[in-house]
């Protein structure tokens, strides 16, 4: 998910102390990063395993010394973005996330269709994918609160891990309603399910996540004409 952080000190360490939080911070990540090492081929799917790590790092990062600033200055904030043209929030919001088990979800997303997609569509493809649909759900959610006035910082990579969704969800379609294990009716349903959810909750950046779906669908169709176009040269 992409969290509106109205009040970041809450989220991050809730009930516990900060010693309490940033050593289960440490645990969970590096837990969370073994565990993920093991059973992945990183030669195919590198990428993805920078990725986590970056998230993981600057989540680890944040807790030690400089929550605060990190948030301050890297969340999504209209105002700050319009205004102040910090058009680097669009990205540096992707890497900050609201506490660790929304660090822990997204990187279990993100480590899931990055083994799924990455040895597929290529290690540069991926990259340039992910940073556009994540880049596309911050623009969707910066529009939706101009339109609204509602006015609010977020963070989170749930964004750009939903422009996978969209990559995966053309790849189905492209290859006749099934690719690998994954059929069109399975995506949907997920997808369905995934929009639910996110409109009933009060913490989710719900234009987001759909702004990063439909971006991820277009830029994989994007790159999969560039792709096609090379083969015929």
């Amino acid at each position: 998910m992409r969290y509106p952080c109205y009040n970041r000190k809450k989220q991050l360490f809730g009930a516990g102390t900060y010693k309490e939080s940033a050593v289960s911070a440490v645990l969970y990540g590096l837990a969370a990063g073994g565990i993920y090492l093991k059973q992945v081929n990183w030669k195919h799917c590198y990428v993805t395993v920078i990725l986590v790590g970056i998230n993981i790092a600057i989540y680890i990062l944040g807790i030690a010394a400089f929550d605060e600033v990190m948030y301050d200055r890297g969340s999504l904030n209209a105002q700050s973005v319009l205004a102040k043209k910090e058009l680097y929030r669009m990205v540096s919001c992707m890497f900050l996330h609201a506490g660790i088990d929304h660090l822990v979800g997204n990187m279990i997303f993100l480590a899931a269709l990055g083994e799924m997609l990455e040895p597929k569509i290529g290690h540069l493809s991926f990259g340039i994918l992910y940073i556009i649909s994540g880049i596309g759900s911050s623009i969707a959610s910066l529009i939706y609160r101009i339109l609204t006035m509602q006015f609010y910082n977020s963070v989170g990579a749930s964004g750009a891990i939903n422009g996978l969704i969209g990559a995966l969800l053309f790849l189905v379609v492209l290859h006749n309603g099934y690719y690998g294990s994954i059929s069109l009716r399975r995506i949907v349903l997920a997808i369905a399910y995934m929009v639910y959810s996110g409109l009933q909750s009060t913490v989710t950046d719900n234009a987001a996540h759909i702004g990063g779906l439909v971006c991820g669908f277009f830029c994989m169709l994007f790159l999969h004409i560039i792709k096609q176009s090379r083969h015929r040269g």
